[in-house]
């Protein structure tokens, strides 16, 4: 299997991207695997000293996450395309974990896994009981729906592999999905493609918690105005509100006794509100 392993930053943080690399050079050597780096930036870039070889593809001007993965997967050489978020970091055995399920079925095409969040301070916790994202100190199973057989009809693009076939079959991550949700637009491709994403929890990445109302407030945003490009694209998306009230029922369950609960509550509905607001902004835009 020839592997690739996509890693999409637009902003420099060399701390972070050393520690994501650092956590996965002898095991992508094990697997000879390629790094890609698609940096969208004017800035330099890092000057990374590691023994690892990796790739920069640098896109000058913004495009957006979309258009940046897809890039990705032009460039890749492997038949097989990993991504992992530049924030991240993961274990000793995450790259094996996650592309066994391929070497074990080749008529699988897709696999994921979640994030798990370290404790930070009081909000970033709280922040991450809200299940993002990949699930966050929730839990991937609490957020999306997983089948008896070990399936999800959900992709967490920060955390993933895909065999080159998928794109193939049904397309590359709509470009035009500038804010987000470009993971669950193919995923509700994959599904109506009738192809199966199968979750390997062993294969989770971690993730920095987010730790400050401002980002939050960003964050949830952000989300909103992808709130609004997702429904443009697929239409009816009734199954998904219930997919997010069966998650936030998780919420309250998983935290019921904690004392953590009054905030944790209070920033499901800040959150709720703020997508609302992201996405009636998008839809002015739109139709301005």
């Amino acid at each position: 299997m020839d592997l690739s392993i996509v890693v999409i930053f637009d902003k420099i943080r060399k701390e972070k991207l050393t520690r994501l690399l650092a956590s996965l050079q002898q095991q992508a050597s094990q697997l000879n695997a390629e790094v890609l780096l698609v940096h969208e930036s004017n800035q330099p870039l890092p000057k990374l000293e590691l023994p690892f070889d990796f790739r920069y593809i640098t896109i000058p001007e913004k495009r957006g996450i979309p258009f940046n993965r897809n890039q990705g997967i032009d460039h890749a050489r492997g038949d097989v395309i990993v991504f992992i978020d530049d924030d991240c970091w993961v274990h000793d055995t995450w790259l094996s974990s996650l592309v066994r399920p391929l070497q074990e079925d080749k008529n699988l095409l897709a696999v994921t896994s979640g994030t798990k969040i370290p404790k930070a301070n009081l909000l970033g916790d709280c922040i991450s009981a809200l299940g993002f994202p990949g699930g966050g100190s929730l839990g991937f199973e609490k957020v999306w729906k997983i089948s008896k057989e070990g399936f999800t009809t959900h992709l967490a693009v920060g955390n993933c592999v895909l065999r080159r076939e998928v794109f193939e079959r049904i397309g590359y991550f709509d470009e035009s999905m500038k804010s987000g949700a470009e993971d669950a637009e193919l995923s509700f491709r994959m599904e109506k493609a009738g192809i199966p994403i199968r979750y390997v929890p062993q294969a989770h990445a971690f993730h920095e918690a987010r730790t400050t109302i401002p980002s939050f407030v960003r964050w949830q945003l952000r989300r909103g105005r992808a709130n609004y490009q997702f429904k443009k694209k697929v239409g009816n998306v009734g199954g998904f509100i219930k997919l997010r009230i069966w998650s936030a029922g998780n919420i309250v369950k998983e935290n019921l006794f904690s004392p953590k609960l009054p905030l944790i509550l209070s920033l499901l509905g800040l959150s709720f509100a703020l997508q609302q607001i992201g996405y009636y902004q998008e839809r002015k835009k739109n139709r301005e």
